[in-house]
């Protein structure tokens, strides 16, 4: 059997989501391709800000304290937001 070519290979990222969150995901998120390309868009904003701040966007993002959509204008500063 044939190995296939790496024009063939799509990178995935998978990872364990909850029962609830896959129930919300299929019931919000139904426009084939719509998925994609709003996980696309929080990973980049995700790991651009870890590209940024290193652990410390990590770690809040982690801690609970503060949503994802409020870290970036944290992260700015008031000189920039």
């Amino acid at each position: 059997m044939d190995k296939p070519s790496t024009r063939d290979y799509t990178p995935r990222f998978s990872f364990e989501i909850s029962e609830d969150q896959q129930m919300r995901a299929n019931k919000l998120i139904t426009t084939y391709g719509l998925r994609r390309a709003i996980f696309s868009a929080i990973l980049d904003d995700v790991l651009n800000m870890i590209d940024e701040h290193g652990g410390l966007a990590i770690g809040i993002l982690l801690s609970g304290t503060i949503k994802p959509r409020e870290i970036i204008k944290t992260m700015k500063g008031p000189e920039n937001g």
